[in-house]
């Protein structure tokens, strides 16, 4: 602990007064959000991170639909490996608790009337499954002692957080301390990449349009690393990051290690990956665990191929055979090991404007040259503390483009090489082959100041109309890409719930499956997205659908779960009933962008319909932007 101690004394001491300045800064900034992971922040927004455990009692937690209550032991396999318990859902447990396989929980006995959770043992766990009857979960640990199970027949299940996050960025932020003064001031943007150098010939991919393959051809070029800012819909993973990959692959014999955020993220990687051909399947290796992962590509979890191994040369053999790795970032911060066994040259960072700068810092300097994706404009970091707390005031800092700590790497950098002209280490896509040409009309002069342009050739992103209308409904629905549907105020005591936009929401899928149905289309999984705020609106709204006797595939979810997804139809109740929602409605840049806006409208292909009240969004005069825009349909929600 001693020599700890000096070593960071020492690596502290050999920063500049402006790189302590950003050590300590961040330090603070990470420090305020894991606090607040624990205690949260307690009011009408009810973010109480895992302090709800306690400070919330059942009902509040049902409100909330953040609790699977009274669940019935069905199957104990504590002491198997891998440890598993099957519950019943019973009558007592709401049907529309909002949990997902791969999530990570806390398990404790019923017992204990409210509070139950302070009279019990806690057990630590994953959801593995999740069904209208039934509910799997991996335990953390084996459990010996089964008296608890004999005692106790009726369990509840909540949300739990790990700790793990907080930790890999405090040893990031010191490996970034720790790395060389001439890492340290490139990547503060104090001194510029290195010019390009064109060393491989890229081959010519006909499948990429001309603007894609030169940015291709600077990405390959590019030394130290290249910032792409691709806006919604440019192909920034399908294309880009594929081709790219393909590129090293097949040209190069670089060892590559691609990142993401989010596992859904890096499914649509996966899949990026064994689209360059049939042998790629067993080309890459992934990171993470097995509940995390697509079933698609569970088989490459390096969990998975490590099991069938038996001795510790066959593992070793096995990582320096691999040349593509895939992983969150957050796996690769608890798994630094395997940057000491592998040599890597090339990091990819995909969706990079939803990282936290402080996940990175410790990691590029590992890699001759990094290659990041992403585009600031759509969804940020999620940060719990108040924008006041992460903003910078240190002059020296606002200087290097950071002035606020909730703000990515990615934008940072990228605002620095527009500030310094470095355009051989940028590029940005600006044609987008997923909206309509009528819905990406906002959008693109809203925020991205008319730089979006529809691909060449794609008739779809121009057509006029889509079907022949039978009805004035069907006319509405084929003649107006953009609709806007003013909705009454709920009054009821959850202002997170609004029953009247839920309402219209059901009669606006009841007229488009009656559509679809007139025209011979089939309504897909892909066809229909909701986007709405709150986890009590996406239970609303399904149970008015299921009331309604509705059997489509329709996803129904929050826009931080759509970000990177599309439909050809997109639904956004805003569930809008006091103007202080506003607040969290709105996500705005620093270039004064609505982020969450940005995001829900540009998830559709073919049509997006908004739905909120119009006296409250009038407040704000992007939305009142919006309204004007889109065509007024009343549908009596």
């Amino acid at each position: 602990v001693g020599r700890d101690i000096e070593h960071f004394a020492k690596v502290y001491q050999g920063l500049t007064a402006l790189e302590r300045a950003y050590f300590d800064h961040f330090t603070a900034f990470v420090a305020r959000e894991h606090r607040l992971a624990k205690t949260g922040e307690h009011g009408l927004s009810k973010r109480n991170g895992l302090a709800a455990l306690w400070l919330e009692n059942r009902e509040e937690k049902e409100d909330r639909f953040s609790i699977l209550a009274n669940l019935e032991l069905l199957e104990n396999h504590s002491k198997a490996d891998p440890p598993r318990l099957v519950l019943k859902r019973t009558s007592e447990t709401h049907p529309l608790a909002n949990f997902r396989a791969g999530d990570i929980a806390v398990l404790y006995p019923a017992a204990g009337g409210r509070h139950a959770v302070l009279h019990n043992q806690i057990l630590k766990c994953s959801i593995i499954e999740v069904t209208d009857l039934k509910v799997v979960v991996k335990l953390r640990s084996k459990q010996y002692n089964q008296g608890i199970f004999r005692r106790h027949k009726v369990w509840h299940v909540e949300e739990d957080m790990l700790d793990s996050s907080f930790n890999g960025m405090y040893r990031s932020l010191f490996a970034w301390a720790d790395a060389t003064a001439q890492y340290r001031a490139m990547y503060l943007g104090r001194v510029s990449p290195r010019e390009p150098s064109p060393v491989h010939k890229v081959k010519s991919y006909p499948d990429l349009t001309t603007e894609q393959q030169s940015v291709l051809e600077e990405m390959v070029h590019a030394q130290d690393y290249y910032l792409l800012w691709g806006p919604p819909g440019t192909g920034k993973t399908s294309m880009m990051l594929r081709h790219y990959v393909e590129h090293l692959h097949k040209q190069t014999d670089e060892t590559i290690l691609i990142m993401a955020y989010t596992n859904r993220a890096v499914d649509e990687i996966c899949h990026a990956i064994q689209a360059i051909g049939p042998k790629m399947q067993d080309r890459y290796l992934r990171l993470g665990s097995r509940h995390g992962c697509g079933p698609a590509f569970a088989d490459r979890l390096l969990v998975n191929q490590v099991g069938e191994l038996g001795k510790r040369s066959e593992i070793i053999d096995l990582v320096n055979s691999c040349r593509i790795y895939v992983s969150t970032v957050s796996s690769v911060l608890s798994n630094v090991e395997l940057l000491e066994l592998v040599r890597f040259d090339t990091a990819i960072i995909d969706e990079a404007s939803q990282i936290l700068e402080p996940m990175l810092a410790g990691l590029l300097h590992r890699f001759r040259k990094w290659v990041m994706i992403g585009d600031h404009k759509q969804l940020p970091a999620v940060v719990r503390q108040r924008k006041s707390l992460a903003v910078v005031d240190d002059k020296a800092l606002q200087d290097t483009g950071l002035v606020d700590c909730g703000m990515s790497l990615f934008e940072r950098l990228y605002r620095t090489a527009t500030t310094h002209g470095w355009g051989h280490a940028m590029g940005i896509l600006g044609a987008q082959g997923r909206m309509h040409r009528a819905v990406m009309d906002f959008p693109n002069q809203r925020f991205y100041g008319g730089q979006l342009k529809v691909i060449d050739h794609v008739d779809r992103l121009s057509a006029d109309s889509r079907s022949t209308p039978h009805n004035p409904i069907e006319t509405i629905l084929d003649q107006n890409r953009c609709i806007y549907v003013p909705c009454r105020i709920d009054g009821h005591y959850n202002w997170k719930v609004n029953r009247h936009e839920a309402v219209a929401v059901a009669r606006l899928i009841k007229y488009l499956r009656e559509w679809y149905a007139s025209q011979g289309w089939e309504i897909k999984a892909d066809t229909i997205g909701v986007i709405t705020p709150y986890r009590a609106q996406i239970a609303q709204i399904q149970d008015t659908l299921i009331k309604g006797g509705n059997k489509l595939p329709i996803s129904i979810d929050t826009v931080e779960r759509y970000q990177g997804g599309a439909r050809d139809i997109i639904i956004v109740s805003l569930c809008t009933n006091r103007l202080s929602q506003l607040d969290a409605l709105i996500n705005h840049s620093i270039e004064e962008v609505d982020r969450k806006l940005n995001v829900a409208l540009t998830r559709a292909r073919e049509q997006v319909i908004v739905i909120g009240n119009e006296e409250i969004l009038n407040h704000d005069e992007t939305y009142t932007a919006l309204i004007d825009h889109c065509y007024r349909w009343k549908v009596d929600g």
